[in-house]
């Protein structure tokens, strides 16, 4: 099982994502955003129960990605930062490779490739983020992984996140404007 700070009822602190006047953002605050507006959570403050949202299960793993650096082999640095702050490694295995059957098919893996368990994505707001107790089954609770074990990394590593702006605009017809910050690539890690 993931921590026992990544379960429903646990105590949370969250990023706060204000919304900005002159509507640039940086990306994680977008990232942030987006994935509690999936959930049907409050954008700026990440409140409410959340929903059972494959879109925002992808979005709390492009977070987790994005936190966990650039450095190659993906898979290392991204099960890496999971196991600092309290996942276990199984576990952190077991995320990676749910990450790349959402991100790369959008979809599930196959059972084989979790040693013969189904994975489930559930809308459960009292469960664990990810429950591997079963011998047959993974549990991913898709509210409680991102208001929890996502919201949690992401408060505890902020900086790690890209520092340059995005312009976003009301009008869903108007271009996004990416300003990268000087000296920096796409993302710091």
């Amino acid at each position: 099982m993931t921590t026992l700070e990544d379960r429903g009822g646990a105590p949370l602190r969250r990023l706060h994502c204000a919304p900005h006047p002159e509507r640039a953002y940086l990306p994680i605050e977008l990232a942030m955003r987006d994935m509690r507006s999936a959930h049907g959570r409050d954008p700026e403050t990440g409140e409410g129960p959340g929903t059972q949202s494959w879109i925002g299960v992808c979005l709390g793993m492009i977070v987790l990605d994005t936190l966990s650096g650039t450095s190659a082999p993906a898979g290392r640095r991204f099960k890496r930062l999971l196991i600092e702050h309290g996942v276990d490694h199984d576990d952190a295995v077991v995320l990676w490779i749910i990450r790349n059957a959402l991100l790369h098919g959008y979809g599930l893996p196959r059972p084989a490739d979790v040693r013969h368990r189904r994975v489930e994505v559930t809308g459960e707001t009292a469960a664990f983020a990810l429950d591997t107790g079963d011998a047959r089954l993974v549990r991913l609770s898709a509210p409680v992984f991102c208001s929890h074990l996502v919201e949690r990394v992401a408060a505890s590593v902020p900086h790690r996140w890209d520092t340059s702006l995005i312009h976003t605009h009301d009008e869903p017809a108007a271009p996004v404007r990416y300003v990268p910050t000087a000296g920096q690539g796409d993302h710091s890690g």
